[in-house]
């Protein structure tokens, strides 16, 4: 069973601002994301649209291996701050067409020690709700 997630990304430029006082809170770009949670992706995608509605930057390109074999050219976001309830993380995300789908990457998975859970079709704590970061 496929597994979707609707997490919150926000601009991380915008969340500094409003920490120092720049900006509102209100201001901050975010926006909901359905997510695909992909355990063989090892880097976020988002869609053009996304990357656009949050006003982030490019930062650069890289190559990527895809699901099929092939590999493709694609742009790379600058940071951005991504929420699972009370658990954050900042990462980029390679930029993809808008009829791409927006995918969830085992490095997050891990960095926000979650996991996807197939029988209710969405991500859980692997620790339940006790949030373990591991130093090792």
């Amino acid at each position: 069973m496929t597994v979707y997630e609707d997490l919150v990304v926000r601009n991380l430029e915008d969340v500094f601002d409003f920490n120092r006082g720049r900006i509102k809170e209100s201001e901050i770009r975010q926006t909901t994301v359905h997510f695909k949670v992909d355990t063989g992706a090892h880097r976020n995608v988002i869609t053009r649209d996304v990357f656009e509605r949050l006003g982030l930057c490019k930062e650069g390109e890289q190559t990527f291996k895809l699901a099929g074999g092939q590999s493709a050219r694609m742009d790379v976001s600058s940071p951005m701050q991504i929420i699972w309830h009370d658990r954050r993380i900042v990462m980029d995300a390679a930029i993809a067409p808008p009829d791409a789908s927006n995918l969830f990457s085992i490095t997050a998975m891990e960095l926000l020690d979650l996991m996807p859970n197939p029988t209710k079709g969405c991500l859980v704590g692997v620790h339940g709700d006790d949030y373990l970061n591991e130093l090792d």
